[in-house]
């Protein structure tokens, strides 16, 4: 929908400007599907593995009837850090969302796009996932095992994830 829509705003702005004639939209529409393409990556393409988006969400998020409403979530650029599956025995935890000497093996990293966006081709199997922050390897999530952030892919299966960096936010 998103590729539609930019696609439709450089045909918009191609008319408005005065330019006529089929090449000069087709060349234009053609441009911005490349650059769609650059910006979300050929990695957006898999078969196999997880697919997802980063979230942030800071600040003050309690609800009061004397403020209005926060913002929820936005896409936010990271690398993730996909990591075999993790147990919290097999890492450093700090302030109970921070992770270093992760003794599991390191499978592969990705950055995420503008808005969060990131896809990686997997094997089957179960992962944990991290983001990297500042203050170190990042997750708040934990499985009833204690494993930090698992995300399980299937055969031939893509695993979507959501993913919420809010070590800044208060609730």
């Amino acid at each position: 929908m998103g590729k539609l829509l930019l696609i439709g705003l450089s045909l918009l702005l191609t008319m408005c400007n005065g330019t006529q004639g089929t090449s000069g939209q087709e060349g234009e529409a053609q441009d911005t599907q490349q650059e769609l393409k650059t910006q979300t990556g050929q990695q957006m393409q898999i078969k196999q593995g997880i697919r997802g988006q980063i979230l942030w969400e800071s600040g003050n998020r309690m609800p009061s009837p004397d403020a209005p409403p926060s913002k929820g979530p936005r896409g936010v650029e990271r690398t993730v850090y996909i990591y075999e599956l993790t147990n919290s025995r097999q890492a450093t935890t700090t302030d109970g969302v921070f992770h270093t000497n992760i003794q599991t093996k390191l499978v592969t990293q990705v950055k995420t796009d503008a808005n969060g966006n990131f896809a990686v081709n997997l094997e089957p199997g179960r992962y944990s996932l991290f983001t990297k922050e500042e203050q170190g390897l990042y997750a708040n999530l934990f499985d009833g095992d204690m494993n930090i952030s698992p995300v399980e892919v299937k055969e031939g299966e893509v695993t979507e994830v959501e993913f919420l960096v809010n070590h800044s936010a208060f609730y």
